[in-house]
């Protein structure tokens, strides 16, 4: 057997120092892409996986790059959650790990010959195989989740932190539980039709699907619209300031040796205005004024000179940004009018009742003072047309359930990948029942509002939550205490006191910074604490964790310190031993 092709490959030296140079470059890709994928996704895709896709592979390159100077675009969110073109570039962690183990036992068996002498060393390979093994069957098996207390809360489930499920519920008669059917987030992809036994004949058949998402209403989009716009009135602000301030400077130059006294004394006011108005909160017409002011300066400072480009008013660029101010103002104005005439008719409106009180805002706008005989006419039909825009680009179309009827609106939010962002996804869906369409819903993680689906006589419960976990038993939040050091923020002690309840007992126990829980397999450690606005302890957060083979690496430990031990008295006594017959030779 040792002369066959396949175990000399398998028992070879030069395949364990490959392997072992796969880990390094393995570690540290994985830890180049932490930074754009976030820590979770890059160790599950780099090291918990046989194989590293593409777009992970990509991501760490580039950030590697980056360390050699060279700059590329880096890969963005959606790319990091969409599914890869590629599903294996590069050796994973558990190919290689497990290859190591393969290699580790072939050579073991090829070349094991009892020795007393290295019984020690046997062991405590052992030991690591076993930890290698637990290692492995703990990635694949333990969960972790959250539980969140505040005084008085009873809980008997934990929540999942990154996953969520679409969960539809049945009342059941004679009080019996609900009858509850989960479906995983990760199924709700764009056009997937689902079903399960469970739902008896229901079709879900999915339209949108957002990864991170915040529902709004038509009052919260034209003030989401404002805000953007407030964010361009800062920038309009910055660019106009920085025209003049360049121009001004221009001028003192110009001005630093010529005799006319006049128009030093006038660049002296235009520049005494112009700080003035840096430290105010100046209005942007009146920005556009001082704007001008500086122009007219130029054209006594440069006598009108022909085609001369320093004056204000030849500068396309500049005259464009005194067309924004202006037109800014008058949308502004437009905005507070939309708002507060017509926000009644267009809650929860559908697109089309939307689109036409936009455009009767149009026609009613003419009546303002000054709308028909100037530029507001104008801008108006540019606010219209902006909020248009954005109602068709967020709108969620459903026709059915109470969040839907509210909010009718869903804006796309930047994906987090962080190990601490909490995305909150949202999908719009139609139930089906036997080929019957019976209505499209908005389900989205941002709210808890539980709505109601009615399929002839049966009224299903249905919400998008986090995915959770239950527990055989209840715990109850009694009291909790958060400790700092003195004269700073920095916890000393968290500390949660609870009742944990179940079928055999009921007793009271302290969960505490490095004392953890320990109740049927799960292991309840304090992870944090969180404060209301005035800075008072209102809620206790525990992180759960399920790990059924938690007593593999306890084994495989012992296993390892009794090789090592035994290792150590056997040359120790043998020592011992070979001194005793010296002495006495």
């Amino acid at each position: 057997m040792s002369n066959h092709p396949l175990a000399k490959l398998f028992t070879s030296l030069w395949l364990t120092v490959g392997l072992l140079l796969f880990s390094l470059v393995i570690i540290f890709l994985g830890t180049m892409a932490q930074e754009p994928m976030g820590l979770n996704i890059a160790v599950d895709r780099f090291f918990k996986s046989w194989l590293v896709d593409s777009v992970a592979f990509k991501a760490a390159c580039i950030k590697t790059l980056e360390l050699l100077g060279v700059q590329m675009a880096p890969v963005t969110p959606d790319e990091v959650l969409q599914e890869p073109r590629f599903l294996g570039v590069f050796p994973g962690g558990y190919l290689v790990g497990t290859l190591l183990l393969i290699n580790l036992l072939a050579a073991y068996i090829q070349r094991f010959k009892w020795s007393a002498q290295k019984a020690g060393v046997y062991m405590s390979h052992i030991g690591i195989i076993t930890l290698l093994l637990g290692q492995i069957i703990t990635d694949v098996l333990q969960v972790e989740s959250f539980v969140h207390l505040e005084r008085g809360d009873r809980r008997n489930y934990s929540v999942s932190f990154d996953d969520n499920e679409l969960i539809f519920m049945l009342p059941m008669e004679g009080g019996k539980s609900n009858r509850v059917v989960s479906i995983p987030e990760g199924m709700l992809k764009k056009n997937s039709v689902i079903e399960h036994p469970e739902l008896e004949d229901l079709e879900i058949k999915v339209i949108r699907h957002w990864a991170n998402a915040k529902p709004l209403t038509a009052e919260q989009l034209v003030k989401l619209d404002q805000e953007e716009q407030g964010k361009f009135q800062k920038q309009v602000v910055d660019q106009t300031f920085e025209v003049m301030n360049t121009r001004i400077s221009s001028m003192e130059e110009h001005l630093k040796d010529s005799p006319n006294a006049e128009h030093r004394q006038n660049l002296t006011r235009v520049k005494g205005r112009f700080f003035e108005a840096q430290s105010q909160n100046i209005e942007l017409r009146e920005l556009a004024d001082l704007l001008g002011l500086v122009g007219e300066m130029e054209m006594q400072v440069y006598a009108l000179k022909e085609n001369n480009k320093k004056i204000v008013f030849n500068d396309a660029s500049v005259r464009g940004l005194i067309i924004k101010i202006r037109s800014f103002e008058d949308q502004r104005t437009i905005a507070g009018l939309f708002n507060n005439a017509i926000k009644g008719m267009l809650r929860g409106c559908k697109l089309s009742e939307f689109d036409s009180n936009a455009t009767d805002f149009a026609q009613k706008i003419r009546d303002f003072p000054g709308g028909a005989g100037g530029n507001i006419e104008e801008n108006t039909g540019k606010f219209v047309k902006r909020i248009r825009s954005k109602a068709k680009l967020y709108y969620a179309d459903t026709t059915k359930g109470g969040l839907g009827d509210h909010f009718r609106f869903m804006q796309p939010l930047q994906i987090g990948l962080s190990q601490n962002d909490r995305n909150l996804p949202a999908v719009v869906f139609e139930v089906i029942h036997k080929g019957k369409w019976i209505g499209t819903y908005l389900a989205s993680c941002s709210s808890e509002f539980v709505q109601t689906v009615e399929v002839g006589d049966q009224s299903w419960k249905m919400i998008l939550r986090p995915k959770r976990h239950y527990m055989d038993f209840d715990l109850t939040l009694v009291d909790l205490k958060w400790e700092k050091y003195s004269g700073t923020e920095i916890p000393k002690n968290f500390q949660s006191r609870m009742v944990v309840e179940d079928s055999e007992e009921s007793r009271l126990v302290d969960v505490k910074m490095n004392e953890p829980l320990r109740k049927n397999g799960q292991t309840f450690y304090q992870y944090q604490m969180n404060e209301n606005q005035i800075g008072e302890t209102v809620q206790t957060v525990l992180q759960v964790v399920r790990n059924p083979n938690w007593i593999t690496a306890y084994v495989g430990c012992v296993i390892v310190s009794l090789g090592l031990l035994y290792q150590f008295l056997y040359h120790l006594l043998g020592f011992s031993r070979k001194r005793r017959q010296n002495a006495e030779a």
